[in-house]
């Protein structure tokens, strides 16, 4: 089951246990909603990955990347930072910030 966390300034998402469509899908909902809500940076956990690329096994890991270079967070980011088991967003910080944390609950599809 992923778990969200949100100090205020960092949202961390861990998306051990979502199948590769849901962490695509929730990581996507969490930026925007935490760009929304004026957060600097959100942490995408989504462990190392056993899988090569050359091999293009589907993975969480590989499928935030293809994310990420096909450009599917640009909207709401100035910066990232990939390393083996995590990928870090910088979030634009021209939005007021929303002191209520974000939640899991506050992401589901309408």
């Amino acid at each position: 089951m992923p778990r969200l966390d949100d100090d205020g300034a960092t949202v961390t998402l861990d998306l051990h246990g979502a199948t590769v469509p849901e962490a695509e899908a929730l990581a996507l909902r969490v930026v925007a909603e935490a760009a929304r809500r004026g957060r600097s940076e959100v942490r995408l956990i989504h462990g190392t990955s056993t899988s090569s690329r050359l091999y293009r096994n589907r993975t969480i890991k590989h499928a935030l990347h293809a994310l990420l270079a096909d450009s599917a967070f640009d909207a709401w980011i100035t910066g990232e930072l990939e390393s083996e088991s995590v990928l870090t967003l910088t979030l634009d910080l021209t939005v007021a910030r929303d002191p209520r944390p974000l939640r899991l609950l506050d992401l589901r599809p309408r």
